[in-house]
């Protein structure tokens, strides 16, 4: 489980598909069709949105005069999507997604990637940080408010994303700034995050632990 969105990163950083693209894992490339929210892939020949493991909340990458990384909001079929430009309302709380229009243009390339690795070592960082064994089978079910990890995972994620760029860019200076501000804002993040816990799956809070306290027992 993953407690944030490739989707939640753009808010963060908009050009991220572009500059992490080596640090992101690529599940299709090929060109495509856009009509305002619809975008229908042409090719490779054979290719398959569900067979790529395309989801909603992850991101498509447009070339051309619509270049840019777009939510992917329903994966419609095994040649289709819907996008939709990034505004703060798109994924609710509650309720359906409501997808604005990107634009209307033919032969359009494509990329979808993922920060899917990256984001899961992180939410499974935050679930020892709260004194919960990430491999348990009943996990998605045992933090009772999961938004409110939300920003830490995104800024851990965004951290570790730069990390890595840094770590093979030529230039690392201005990359390794960055990966240390989203270290403070990570960790800032950390001390002000609280989560319920549901260790017994009754679907009462047994425990309220907070992320910044190292809890010790006596042995």
């Amino acid at each position: 489980m993953t407690y944030c969105t490739d989707t939640d990163l753009l808010h963060w950083e908009p050009n991220l598909l572009h500059e992490a693209a080596f640090a992101s894992q690529t599940l299709l490339a090929g060109t495509g069709d856009l009509a305002g929210t619809t975008f229908t892939i042409d090719g490779p020949v054979g290719a398959s949105l569900t067979a790529a493991h395309v989801t909603p909340t992850q991101v498509i990458v447009l070339a051309g005069g619509t270049s840019g990384s777009y939510p992917i909001v329903t994966v419609d079929s095994a040649t289709q999507l819907t996008i939709s430009t990034l505004y703060d309302g798109l994924f609710p709380l509650s309720g359906s997604p409501t997808p604005s229009p990107v634009a209307t243009a033919a032969d359009l390339g494509f990329v979808i990637r993922t920060f899917w690795p990256q984001r899961r070592v992180v939410s499974d960082l935050l679930l020892a940080a709260a004194g919960v064994d990430p491999t348990r089978e009943d996990i998605d079910d045992v933090v009772v408010n999961v938004e409110v990890l939300r920003k830490p995972a995104t800024l851990g994620t965004l951290q570790m994303i730069y990390s890595a760029l840094a770590a093979a860019a030529a230039e690392p200076e201005p990359i390794a700034k960055r990966a240390e501000m989203y270290e403070r804002l990570y960790r800032r993040a950390l001390r002000n995050t609280v989560v319920d816990l549901d260790l017994n799956g009754d679907g009462e809070i047994d425990v309220t632990r907070p992320l910044n306290v190292l809890q010790l027992q006596r042995v």
